[in-house]
Parts: structure tokens; C-alpha cells; sequence
């Protein structure tokens, strides 16, 4: 197969139908191999269509992505450990949500409107028409007696007054339909509390979760200990080391009658 799928993939909620990613991925290409950027040119057919997968699916797992490709996951985490992949995955994700710009700089024109102070600076940086640092050129005489020689040739310039964020938003005219505003953007500091406490209750998760596993171990060697069993060796171990040393310590503990 001579093409590569380029159409964008999502899925509803976040939650990935691989056989829909699938078909979608091998029945749908609208341009050759002749026309595909340069960055994927120097890939492999099935590492396109990785990419193009990735590339519209940032979240999608690694099981998935084997599915949709008809590979096995392995080599789904070889691409992935590639640095030109990785590359080609990032620049295709850029050439996608490139598009969405238009809608951010929209978002940013209707919060001038309504007199948003810093949404019209950057609306205003954007086009060029706001400079927030000071450029020092110094001239040499003989650049400053050029400028002075054709000095009769300058045309009067006009003169621009200040306008206020409401002018300024009003000056733009947009036709964009853009979603509705999300209200807990509205109180940057309760948005910033709740974010810090879901963080906070991630970390003690995780934290909980290592006490217990530590707890756990120290209950095991103390009762290794009663019946005179040697104790796991450091580290990880395999599961059937696992299930025997512990099926050993229940035994001893049985004929010991310790509970």
C-alpha cells in the first residue's frame, strides 16, 4: 500500500474504538507518498501510520495503538523509543492542531471586546501592532547624513491616538463560533486551590501506597521470623518465588499453630 491515512482520528470521551481507528487508518488516504512531508518520507510505511495514529490520538495506549496497526505492542514501543519517530510524531501533532489557532486568536478578540486589559495586548502582539520592549540602534554619521539627504522624499506620516481596550476590541470583526467560556476560569485562585489539592491528593496517594507496600513487607519478615523461614531476598521478585516462599510460610505456620 502506496498511501498514508491523513485523516484526524478521535474518539468520543477520550475513550479509543480500535476497530474504528483501525478502519479508519487503512481505508481512508487522500494523498500519495509523492506528496507527504519530508519528515515521513524517511520513514517506513507502517512507522507513517504509527505516526499518523499517534499524532491524532496523543493518549492512546500502547495496546490500542498495536490493534489499530495490526502490530504487536513491542514494536509499537520500539517506534516509540526512536528519536526520529518521537520527531515525526511531534511535527505531525503540530501540523493537526495548527488549525485551532484560529479559534484561540478568535477567543482572545471576543475577550477583548469585552474589555479585557491583557487578552487586547496579546491580540495586539499578535498582529504586530504592540511593542513591549525598547530597541536601541545607534547610527554612524555617515547613515544619518543619508537619511538627512533624502529627507524631501518622506511623505507626512499619520498620526495614531491611544485607544482604549473597548476600541480596540471593537475594531475586530469575527464570525467564528466559539464554545461557550468555561466558568472556573472566571476566579483564577479557587481554579489554582483546586488544582494544587487534586496534586496534593495524588502525591499522598501514591505516598499511602508506598507505606502500606513497606507495612506489608516488615508484617511478612516478622512472621518469616517466628517460624525460622529465610526471608524473600532484596528487590523485586518473580510471582512463582513470590507464591512458594509465602506457601512455604503458611505451611510452617500451620504446623506451628500460629495464626
Amino acid at each position: 500500500m502506496d498511501f498514508l491515512c491523513c485523516a484526524i482520528i478521535t474518539c468520543t470521551n477520550t475513550i479509543y474504538n480500535v476497530n474504528c481507528i483501525s478502519t479508519l487508518l487503512y481505508l481512508t488516504y487522500v494523498t500519495s507518498m509523492s506528496k507527504l512531508p519530508a519528515y515521513l518520507r524517511k520513514l517506513p510505511e507502517r512507522q507513517q501510520l504509527a505516526v499518523e495514529l499517534l499524532a491524532a490520538n496523543p493518549g492512546i495506549k500502547t495496546k490500542e495503538a498495536a490493534d489499530a496497526l495490526k502490530i504487536s505492542p513491542e514494536a509499537v514501543q520500539a517506534y516509540r523509543r526512536k528519536a526520529e519517530f518521537n520527531d515525526a510524531v511531534y511535527n505531525r501533532y503540530m501540523d493537526i492542531t495548527g488549525g485551532k489557532m484560529v479559534n484561540v486568536v478568535a477567543a482572545m478578540i471576543r475577550e477583548a471586546e469585552k474589555g479585557n486589559v491583557q487578552a487586547a495586548s496579546l491580540v495586539l502582539k499578535h498582529f504586530g501592532k504592540l511593542e513591549d520592549k525598547i530597541t536601541i540602534r545607534i547610527e554612524s554619521p555617515f547613515e544619518k547624513f543619508l537619511k538627512i539627504g533624502n529627507i524631501d522624499e518622506f511623505e507626512e506620516a499619520e498620526v495614531v491616538e491611544d485607544l482604549t481596550p473597548e476600541e480596540i476590541g471593537a475594531s475586530f470583526v469575527t464570525d467564528v463560533e466559539l464554545p461557550e467560556r468555561d466558568p472556573i476560569n472566571d476566579n483564577l485562585i479557587t481554579r489554582k486551590k483546586r488544582e494544587n489539592k487534586k496534586l496534593k491528593d495524588a502525591v499522598n496517594f501514591k505516598e499511602d501506597k508506598r507505606l502500606k507496600r513497606r507495612n506489608s513487607a516488615y508484617i511478612l519478615r516478622r512472621r518469616a521470623e517466628r517460624v525460622g523461614l529465610d526471608p524473600l531476598p532484596p528487590g523485586r521478585q518473580r510471582k512463582n518465588v513470590r507464591d512458594n516462599w509465602i506457601r512455604e510460610l503458611k505451611n510452617r505456620e500451620k504446623l506451628m499453630n500460629i495464626e
